[in-house]
């Protein structure tokens, strides 16, 4: 009896030691063949990211197929050009381009391609039109005692739109945008919350006691928040710093809306200050003696500029300063300012004075965009007798220079800021008034003559100041 439970007792045991050597070997069967499976995963790991990596490369490429491109440097148009774009700049222009696979193509081979239009000069947050409270004709001084600076922020938004509607990827916004209107759009469009061209924003203009305003001396404050009152070198310092605190990518000065004017050491201190921290001066100045001070104080442009002499001009050409006329068209100006204004471009134009396209649109017409109003001012220029090639020079490459930016020009390595319209604006600059398609930074906002823009998923919260680097 003990000899059989002996042996059946070890036949157990041995069973048992059979299962777990068993299962013993099938753990190490697995083990090997999960090692060679996980060495497998490693090995084709650089193969799959390289491709996942081509895919996602091809993918971001996009090809523009123009059937002119306009090259405004040369002042030629190029026919059967194609455009590559990667990561919002232009990567190469040229006629036998490969296209990569996989990239976006868009077909404009019946088009006039060209650079993004610029706007030198702008208000976005000021529409001067007649109020809800008084009839107040629709003067800009009513509309800065009226209107809170949320709601011009508003207007402003729909403003900046239609611009990019209408072909235009940069702005440079001069202030009279109450308490910073115009840096909040900056950020708001550059975060992606809302669409509009690029802008350089100027904050608060800075002017001696008044501004442009004549203030009465029971309420001496009501130019404010569209003017920062400095009438000494140190105030103007001071003013251009909390400007730049608050978000200024330019700064502007009113040098001669009052009797007495900046002095050119006013104006060295402004661009001296400024120039620190690598933002530029423009200059609003009307008289021959406020353009004068305002180019030997070392501005970057003069805005309006209406009554220099000849000699003043041939000044501004020595000095590189650039004439921003704000030339009104004579549906705004009247017949005799509009003459006026004609003879002082010719006058420019002839002496080569740099100039460059602003507008200084704040009113409103029923019936027209903000966008329209802005692209009438051509009418200034051809009345003029300014060459078509110069024209769309000034409303893109001299424009861009101006401004500073990295763009007005169709060539490797600037901005994807891409307008195309139906004519060719070398034979009529009026062609510009019709742009069907616009890029800007690589992403299309107009096509087919159509607007398009939806809320973008992945968003961002701008820096107001610039930093040191």
């Amino acid at each position: 009896m003990k000899r059989n439970q002996c042996k059946i007792n070890g036949r157990i045991r041995h069973l048992i030691l059979h299962r777990v050597q068993g299962q013993i070997r099938l753990r190490l069967h697995l083990a090997q063949a999960l090692l060679l499976l996980c060495l497998f995963i490693v090995g084709l790991a650089p193969a799959l990211s390289n491709a996942q990596a081509a895919k996602e490369s091809s993918a971001q490429v996009t090809a523009i197929r123009a059937g002119h491109m306009v090259d405004v440097e040369a002042g030629e148009a190029l026919a059967d050009q194609i455009i590559l774009i990667e990561n919002g700049l232009i990567t190469a222009v040229g006629t036998d381009l490969q296209i990569p696979a996989g990239a976006t193509v868009i077909d404009l081979s019946d088009s006039y391609v060209l650079p993004g239009l610029i706007d030198a000069h702008t208000h976005l947050a000021m529409t001067e039109m007649p109020g809800a409270d008084i009839d107040d004709h629709g003067t800009y001084y009513y509309t800065t005692l009226l209107e809170p600076t949320a709601f011009r922020a508003i207007q402003g938004v729909a403003q900046a739109r239609t611009l990019l509607e209408s072909g235009f990827t940069w702005v440079r916004d001069v202030g009279n945008n109450a308490l910073y209107a115009d840096v909040a759009l900056r950020r708001g469009i550059e975060g992606g919350w809302i669409p509009g061209p690029n802008m350089i924003a100027s904050g608060i203009i800075i002017a001696p006691f008044g501004g442009q305003f004549q203030m009465q001396p029971e309420k001496p404050g009501l130019g404010n928040p569209e003017y920062i009152y400095a009438d000494t070198e140190d105030e103007i310092r001071l003013a251009v710093r909390k400007n730049i605190h608050y978000g200024a990518t330019v700064i502007k000065l009113v040098t001669d809306n009052q009797p007495y004017i900046y002095s050119i050491e006013d104006i060295a201190a402004a661009v001296d200050e400024a120039g620190d921290v690598g933002i530029r001066v423009a200059a609003h100045a009307s008289s021959d003696e406020g353009i004068r001070r305002a180019t030997l104080g070392g501005v970057a442009s003069i805005e309006h500029g209406t009554r220099p002499t000849d000699e003043t001009l041939r000044l501004m050409k020595e000095h590189g300063t650039v004439l921003v006329g704000t030339d009104f068209p004579a549906t705004r100006n009247g017949e005799a300012r509009h003459a006026a204004l004609v003879d002082r471009i010719r006058r420019a134009y002839d002496i080569g004075t740099p100039m460059a396209f602003g507008s200084d649109v704040e009113y409103y017409r029923e019936g027209w965009t903000r966008g329209e109003l802005t692209l009438e001012f051509l009418d200034s220029y051809t009345d003029a007798g300014l060459p078509n090639a110069y024209i769309l020079k000034m409303f893109t490459m001299f424009a861009a220079d101006l401004l500073g930016v990295n763009s007005g020009r169709l060539k490797a390595g600037v901005a994807a800021d891409i307008v195309a319209v139906d004519e060719n604006p070398l034979d009529d600059i009026n062609a510009i008034r019709a742009v069907h398609f616009v890029m800007k930074d690589g992403v299309v906002y107009k096509r087919d003559g159509r607007f398009e823009w939806s809320t973008p998923r992945v968003m961002n919260n701008p820096r107001r100041k610039p930093q040191r680097r």
